[in-house]
């Protein structure tokens, strides 16, 4: 009797912080893709050939992405 108490007070507990973690981990994913580019990642895009017209293009871009909200 009481090891299946414990058992269920257990499963409660792993039940919440699996909710928690995905709750986090969905919020996390909605900001996703909404930051400017780093200046490393500007550095990158420029020693690939890219030049600065074409850096603003992609930080427009990246603006206009819309998520599942």
């Amino acid at each position: 009797m009481i090891s299946s108490l414990v058992g269920a007070v257990i499963m409660s507990g792993v039940t919440v912080a699996m909710l928690l973690a995905v709750r986090i981990t969905d919020n996390a994913l909605t900001k996703v893709g909404k930051y400017q580019l780093t200046p490393q990642e500007k550095q990158i895009l420029s020693d690939a050939g890219f030049d600065s017209r074409d850096i603003e293009a992609v930080n427009k871009d990246i603006e206009l992405l819309k998520f599942n909200k």
